[in-house]
């Protein structure tokens, strides 16, 4: 199945290969793997710092960087056949979503402060 412009009279365009089909399995699944554990040790990492903080935004840091890495996992999910290409598509675009609120929650827990973290000025 190739793209088509509509209303010309060309032929179709070649759809481009996706990295998973064919030879690219393998780097896919090296790159995926690679990503899951770097954003794996950056979770605990962060999980070591939000436990000694104790704030919200560090919790919401390591919120975000835990759905980061489910979305490495459900790409391996998808390349072992364990997940159909429709619930890939969803779940891709469910975690892009809650990792965008969830960042945009951190950053606007940053920028605001309570009465109990205002310094005095010195």
């Amino acid at each position: 199945m190739g793209w088509t412009l509509v209303g010309v009279s060309a032929p179709p365009l070649a759809s481009p290969p996706l990295l998973h089909a064919g030879g690219g399995e393998q780097m896919l699944s090296w790159v995926l793997l690679t990503a899951a554990g770097v954003t794996a040790m950056l979770f605990g990492l962060s999980l070591v710092v939000a436990y000694r903080r104790r704030r919200r935004r560090y919790l919401l840091v390591s919120a975000t960087l835990a759905a980061l890495l489910s979305r490495s996992l459900v790409g391996l999910l998808t390349l072992r056949g364990l997940l159909s290409p429709g619930s890939h598509h969803f779940f891709e675009h469910g975690l892009d979503a809650v990792i965008a609120v969830l960042l945009l929650a951190a950053v606007y827990d940053s920028t605001t402060t309570t009465s109990a973290e205002q310094r005095p000025n010195t």
